[in-house]
Parts: structure tokens; sequence; C-alpha cells
């Protein structure tokens, strides 16, 4: 059996010299602190040895994050009595590679989506994601969404408009320069094709309810009909998160579709839906 042959306040020490810089694991990560295990967390199975916590932030939003490091992965067995990578697994012989291990794993989950899809905890002003009981991917079977390209080479949505949705409103929202998030979604095949829906998030000038926050407005919503509804759920999923990375603190709508109580939306006297970063939840996409 491995076991661990530095301390725990050396690691935090020699982590935080690595992490606690804006953009040092993967572009939109903002290490804020490396802390001891703290009281009160949740079980963390994917920690299940001695651990120390990251706390982050992701893109602009304005969540913060914790992450619980296991010195030891789950059922290290190591080699020769070295403790493996958090990444490779292979034997680490000092802790500065035990340090870049750590840091090549966070920059593997996050980049695969890790804050889309970890199961979260609150304690206190800390959200702490784990990726056991999370989502593989929040992505219907069968189905992949995706960012559109828009650019020299990327059109304006010709190939939605080949089957039959209506690109009035994204593109009107384009021209003005209120894009903030334009997805569709597609069959996932060898082609990545056909296309059958796609979303779109725009940046709003207010909030609404009138609380100065920043805020963005989720303004189109549509599938080819005959397209699963755990489709539209997954769209309008990514697109609120998109808008949240990008800094909106709430996301408002006036569409009427059931996909986008699925993902936290609630009616407000006035009429429109919205949803605070702190509300957003993954939707149930197995049926």
């Amino acid at each position: 059996m491995a076991s661990f042959p530095w301390s725990r306040e050396s690691v935090v020490r020699a982590l935080g010299e690595r992490v606690l810089v804006e953009g040092a694991v993967t572009r939109g990560f903002t290490g804020l602190d490396v802390r001891p295990a703290l009281t009160g967390e949740p079980p963390h199975s994917d920690a299940g040895h001695d651990h120390v916590v990251v706390v982050l932030r992701w893109q602009q939003g304005p969540s913060v994050y914790a992450i619980a490091i296991p010195l030891l992965p789950e059922g290290a067995h190591g080699h020769e009595e070295l403790p493996p990578g958090l990444s490779t697994g292979l034997p680490i012989t000092s802790l500065p590679e035990w340090v870049e291990e750590v840091a090549l794993w966070l920059m593997e989950e996050l980049d695969t989506g890790l804050v889309r899809r970890a199961t979260r905890t609150r304690i206190g002003d800390l959200t702490f994601l784990t990726t056991s009981g999370g989502a593989a991917d929040v992505l219907p079977q069968g189905y992949y969404v995706s960012t559109l390209y828009i650019g020299p080479h990327g059109g304006k949505g010709e190939h939605l408009a080949d089957v039959g949705l209506d690109l009035s409103i994204a593109r009107r929202i384009l021209d003005g320069g209120r894009l903030l998030t334009w997805l569709h979604a597609y069959v996932n095949n060898s082609r990545g094709e056909p296309f059958v829906g796609h979303v779109v998030v725009a940046r709003s000038p207010a909030d609404p309810a009138g609380n100065g926050t920043q805020s963005a407005r989720l303004e189109v919503l549509e599938v080819v009909p005959g397209t699963p509804d755990t489709v539209a759920a997954a769209l309008a999923y990514h697109a609120v998160r998109d808008a949240i990375e990008s800094g909106a603190e709430t996301v408002s709508s006036t569409l009427d579709d059931p996909a986008l109580k699925k993902v936290g939306f609630r009616r407000h006297g006035s009429g429109y839906l919205s949803l605070s970063w702190r509300d957003v939840q993954i939707p149930d996409l197995r049926r």
C-alpha cells in the first residue's frame, strides 16, 4: 500500500504556490485559496483518503467553488511505496511532481465540464463540486449540444433554417450586438446531423425585477417537431450556464416552454420567468 510522505501543511503551501494565479490551471480558472479539509464538508467518496480543498472561481461566474483533492487517489496502491499521481497514476517521487499531477487533473476535469455535471453541495459561501453522483454529461441520449460558430466562415445559422427553425430573432440579436450565446443541437452520429434545435441568450440592459444585477435574457428556444423534450432542456441548461459563466447573475425569459422549469426557471407576478445563478438545476434527461 502506498503512503503519502508529505505533510498536509507542506501540500497546502506547495499547491497554493502553483494554482493561486489566474489561469494557472486552465483558461477560466481563478484559484482563490488552498485549505486543509474543512469542518462541515459533505462526504467525498472521490476523496476517501485525507485531502485538501482548492477554492476557485470558474470563468466570470459569481459562484465560489470548492473541490476536494485527495492526497492519495481512492483505492491507490502505488508502486514500491510511492504514491501515484492523481491524473496519470504514475509513481510520484517529489511534492512538486504531485502538485503538477493535481494541476493536470484539475485542467482535465474543468475542461471536460466538471462545473456543469458535478454534484453540488452548499456549505456556507462555498459550493462543493464532487464527481460522484453527478451526471456523466448533461446531454440527452443520442444528441449533442454545442456552440454555433459565428465568423467569416461560420455563416449565420443557415443550417438551422434548412431544417425549418426560425432565425429572425437570433439574427436580430446578433446584428444588434447583444448576442451572449447561441447553441445548436444535433443528432450525435458520425455526420453530426440532422440539426434539431437551437437556443439564444442575449445581453439584457437590466434585471426585470429591478435588482440592478447583471442579467441576461433567454430569447429563443426552439426544436424541430418530433424532437424529444430532453433536447430542449439540455439546450436551456447549457445556455444558462454559458450566460452565468459570462458574468450574468440572473437569466430571464418570456417564453412559455416546459423545458425552462426543468432547469430552475420560476414565474413572477409580471409574467416573465427568471432564474438566479444560485438556483440552476441539472435537468433529468433520462426521459
